[in-house]
């Protein structure tokens, strides 16, 4: 499975930085991150997050529901055939059904975007937009050391230059890649009404 260090790796690969005398990892690390969050609003992970409901309320706690970006169907009850998709709002960290039976504390199954994340145990893209992430995190690096905060890097005009070509060439590329994913559509239905997700 890929991991962050993996990731990182092939950065470096691409800044042509491979004893990673340029960046620290936590330098890569953070351009990943950023990377990883532009790339989760045009491809964002989806899974479905089953949730315990409370007796006699409508509304759902999603707080507990790390890097949420927003909630496109939910069920309740989780796991009916055919599933009982129900209309909700979103407010903040709170569903909250619009219609259907009253919650009596059993399962909700809800439809979710999330974050991309990558660690020292794994990480979340398919294999698929790997490269995406790693083009996007290098782009952010390269740009980084154009405007000469690099930390402990000394740039001459000529290598600064380089880096900011490198960084529009990347992140030219990189922009492209989003709208591309961003206009293939996500899982959406008529019944379902959500706000306060962008």
């Amino acid at each position: 499975m890929t991991t962050i260090a993996d990731l990182r790796a092939r950065m470096r690969i691409d800044l042509q930085d491979p004893g990673g005398d340029r960046w620290s990892d936590a330098a890569l690390d953070r351009h990943l991150r950023h990377a990883l969050a532009e790339l989760s609003r045009a491809a964002p992970r989806q899974e479905r997050v089953t949730l315990a409901t409370s007796p006699g309320s409508r509304e759902l706690d999603l707080s507990g529901i790390a890097g949420l970006m927003g909630v496109d169907r939910a069920e309740y009850p989780a796991g009916a055939e055919p599933p009982a998709f129900r209309q909700f709002t979103v407010y903040g960290a709170v569903l909250r059904f619009d219609e259907g039976p009253l919650p009596d504390g059993s399962d909700a199954r809800l439809w979710c975007r999330l974050v991309h994340e990558a660690d020292g145990s794994g990480c979340t893209l398919p294999a698929a937009l790997e490269d995406v992430a790693v083009l996007g995190a290098t782009a952010f690096a390269a740009a980084e050391a154009a405007s000469g905060t690099l930390e402990q890097l000394t740039l001459n005009p000529g290598t600064a230059a380089g880096y900011a070509a490198l960084a529009r060439e990347r992140e030219t590329a990189f922009r492209q890649l989003l709208r591309e994913l961003g206009g293939r559509g996500r899982l959406r239905t008529g019944r379902v009404r959500s706000a306060g997700f962008s």
